[in-house]
């Protein structure tokens, strides 16, 4: 579902928003391993079943990027982003397997007006990532800068 973009004085503290479900394939972990985290256990699956988790895994970056991505789906910061300035407690609590599907629940943790410019404020946002199971595997707080309405 693509919502309606939405700007600093939207983010009020206790908010929420849930993307769609996004399927992991065997392929793009394989793919953005060889790019960005060649590891055996994220790129070859002979490999991987002797490996830490016992099966081919995707790279946590690849997480991250896949739920980072999952956001902009949403439609939340169409037009109102302004980048942000760090990612704080990013934690991979399970492993993401092929054939897993992924989503993202955002909550809305704080909401500060910027004293130096005030067409912007920071959002500081949770993001709890679940598979198909409703098991958390990973969790991120992002501190998003967005447009005010004025």
């Amino acid at each position: 579902m693509i919502l309606k973009p939405k700007y600093f004085e939207d983010f009020e503290v206790g908010l929420t928003f849930e993307s769609e479900p996004s399927f992991i394939s065997k392929e793009e972990i394989i793919e953005f391993a060889s790019k960005y985290d060649p590891q055996s256990f994220h790129l070859d699956e002979k490999a991987a079943n002797n490996g830490p988790f016992g099966q081919l895994t995707s790279s946590g970056f690849m997480t991250l990027g896949k739920s980072f991505t999952q956001i902009f789906e949403m439609g939340v910061y169409n037009g109102t982003s302004m980048g942000a300035w760090g990612i704080d407690e990013l934690r991979w609590t399970k492993p993401v397997y092929p054939g897993d599907y992924l989503k993202t629940k955002i909550e809305v943790l704080e909401a500060k007006k910027s004293t130096k410019n005030p067409k912007r404020g920071t959002a500081r946002l949770k993001h709890t990532v679940t598979n198909q199971n409703n098991e958390i595997v990973m969790t991120w707080i992002s501190n998003q800068m967005l447009r005010t309405k004025r």
